[in-house]
């Protein structure tokens, strides 16, 4: 049973990492929108940002929560099945998969903030 527990955080764990990065790629459609805009842009991401915002903080709050247990079972839920599978490439692509893992958060978090600045001055521009 804890097996199929660690399997499914790390599948939530991953998908945590989409999520917050799909939220800061779609602010950063609307910030794009809202310069080239008007009011109107203005307002739509103005109004989408407190919603995005949660779906952000709750993606950083499940990456940082399910990331404590992926952490501790890494080595025998993660490491040892793919060194041991059938095939060579399954130690690289499991590398491979956590680098860019890494960048999508760090692309996230750098997106989110700055899309947050567009956001206060497109809420300025839409009152």
């Amino acid at each position: 049973m804890l097996d199929i527990l660690i399997v499914m955080n790390n599948y939530f764990h991953d998908v945590a990492t989409a999520t917050l990065l799909a939220s800061a790629v779609i602010m950063w459609v609307l910030g794009r929108q809202a310069e080239d805009g008007g009011p109107a842009e203005a307002a739509t991401l103005a109004r989408a940002f407190p919603t995005l915002t949660k779906f952000a903080w709750g993606a950083v709050a499940w990456i940082i929560i399910g990331g404590i247990p992926r952490t501790i079972f890494f080595y025998t839920h993660e490491f040892v099945p793919a060194a041991t599978a059938k095939g060579p490439y399954m130690l690289p692509a499991l590398g491979v998969k956590h680098t860019l893992m890494a960048v999508a958060v760090v692309l996230g978090i750098v997106l989110w903030r700055r899309m947050a600045r567009a956001a206060k001055s497109a809420s300025a521009v839409a009152d």
